[in-house]
């Protein structure tokens, strides 16, 4: 009787415990969350003013306070996406409501306390910076945070709302940054995790940016930013594209002037006039011009010049940086508008010694050949020459080629997509809650499981003390220019020297022609 009653005992202090976790008070007020599987989660915080009629194309501004407890149980509107988007077109599937009062950011925390000091592990979201959000059901914090770490979301603007570099919005408010409004977003997203994860049990200084895709760019950008300086301590860009390059301003000024002179919007009432557009006109436009430039953007203040050429300078964050890619992110050529054959065709008189290198280890038919060179100079190149600039400046640099196929898939699939690597990063709880996607957990197998167990170790170590490796891992050793190493992500997960040396040796030397620095030795 008396193992009973200690039971009910424990029982109780564990809810009142539990209970307590979801109260949390902040500078702006308190806030309500809930308890989800032992973690405690708090959803659509505001961390920037809403960007709408004077706010819009404006850096944020600050958030309100509250009075009494704000309900946090609930993620906040998605920012708008932009027409043809993938979002777009799933949102009334998603149901996830959209306005442009956005700027909300999400915390899961294991252990909501101003003591705990947990690592951080702050989310940035891909899709082309077009779409996105971070209320998309496959980013769900709670089995990372199981980890002992906080992690957090956040949305930032997207688009022509993200991105629009128009002359009159720097004149209107003289040395305030205009143009980069998501990567400014981001940053305003970080400098609030810095000034309150603490009562969350996170440490403001122990702080890990991740992304991928559009996600993975922006943290390359930040590690350029002087604007982010200070915010992180560590930074991880999955799928980032590397070398890829940014518009200049002059190109972007150029494509928001053409904006503003489609819609008639002229002399002192230029602002005014956009600023009255619905968002749909916005985007409607933005989906039919030839001249765009929705993305991030050489302006002078977020980004000096290019990242590639300032990773090269070592113009960045000397922080530990983790980058990599998937085996097959080639299934991003329609995004980009291209096919095999095109990509071969763009190698010109080089075809045959491209091919040379590329057919080592056994010949490749046009389609193969031509989607490996999409993967390597696209992806594979630029994390592995990002990471060896980063390792130069005196930082411990880890690089990944994620190639394991899931059990169920492998009937089906030749490799992993662009953003195949995101269920064994957040888990397989995430992918349950997709539409239609709760049946392909249902074939997860053990060795799938320990695959995300192993991915969640190697990201929250790294988050932990900037070291990916552990206990029962396989060790993946430091990269460098001078002696490239892979963690190669497969069935028999291993660190490789010199991953695919040719082929990337190719890619890597053409994009820094192309960006006018000299090849390291």
């Amino acid at each position: 009787m008396r193992r009973v009653a200690l039971g009910i005992f424990v029982w109780l202090v564990a809810s009142i415990s539990a209970s307590a976790a979801t109260d949390v008070q902040i500078a702006q007020g308190a806030l309500s969350g809930t308890v989800d599987d032992g973690i405690a989660s708090f959803k659509g915080i505001p961390f920037a003013a809403p960007p709408v009629a004077e706010l819009r194309w404006r850096a944020p501004q600050p958030a309100s306070a509250w009075s009494g407890v704000r309900d946090a149980s609930a993620f906040g509107f998605i920012c708008p996406p932009a027409k043809l988007s993938v979002l777009a077109k799933l949102k009334p599937h998603l149901k996830l409501p959209q306005s442009e009062d956005c700027l909300t950011l999400n915390v899961w925390s294991p252990a909501a306390s101003p003591n705990a000091k947990l690592p951080v592990m702050v989310w940035i979201y891909g899709g082309s910076f077009r779409n996105g959000s971070s209320a998309y059901p496959l980013y769900d914090g709670v089995e990372l945070a199981k980890h002992d770490v906080i992690v957090v979301s956040f949305n930032y603007r997207l688009g022509r709302l993200g991105f629009f570099d128009l002359p009159a919005l720097a004149a209107e408010h003289p040395g305030e940054a205009t143009g980069n409004f998501g990567l400014l977003d981001q940053i305003a997203a970080l400098a609030w995790v810095k000034r309150n994860i603490e009562a969350f049990g996170g440490d403001p200084n122990n702080v890990t940016i991740f992304g991928e895709s559009a996600g993975g760019m922006s943290v390359n950008d930040l590690m350029v930013s002087p604007l982010a300086r200070g915010l992180f301590a560590k930074a991880i860009s999955e799928s980032g594209l590397g070398f890829g390059t940014i518009p200049t301003t002059a190109e972007a000024q150029f494509a928001a002037t053409a904006f503003a002179e489609r819609e008639s919007a002229t002399g002192s009432s230029q602002l005014a006039t956009l600023r009255s557009l619905s968002v749909d006109q916005i985007h409607d436009d933005e989906a039919n011009s030839t001249v765009t430039s929705t993305a991030p953007m050489i302006d002078g203040t977020v980004i000096a010049d290019q990242p590639t050429l300032l990773f090269a300078q070592g113009k960045m964050a000397h922080v530990p940086y983790l980058t990599g890619s998937n085996s097959d992110e080639a299934t991003l050529m329609p995004e980009f508008g291209t096919t095999s054959r095109q990509t071969l065709d763009a190698l010109g008189d080089q075809l045959a010694f491209v091919r040379k290198a590329y057919e080592q280890e056994g010949t490749l038919n046009d389609d193969e050949f031509g989607r490996q060179i999409f993967g390597d100079f696209v992806f594979a190149s630029g994390a592995q020459g990002l990471a060896s600039f980063a390792a130069r400046n005196g930082a411990p640099a880890y690089v990944y080629h994620f190639d394991y196929i899931a059990d169920a898939q492998r009937a089906i699939s030749e490799g992993v997509g662009h953003g195949g690597e995101l269920p064994y990063i957040f888990g397989v709880s995430g992918l349950s809650r997709m539409p239609g996607m709760s049946i392909v957990t249902k074939f997860v197998t053990s060795k799938d499981l320990g695959i995300v167990a192993m991915m969640q170790d190697y990201w929250t170590n790294f988050a932990r003390t900037g070291n990916p490796n552990g206990q029962d891992l396989p060790e993946w050793a430091p990269t460098s220019a001078a002696k490239p190493q892979t963690l190669v992500v497969n069935d028999a997960t291993k660190t490789v020297e010199g991953f695919r040396k040719a082929q990337i040796a190719i890619a890597y030397a053409g994009w820094l022609k192309r960006a006018g620095i000299p090849v390291p030795n």
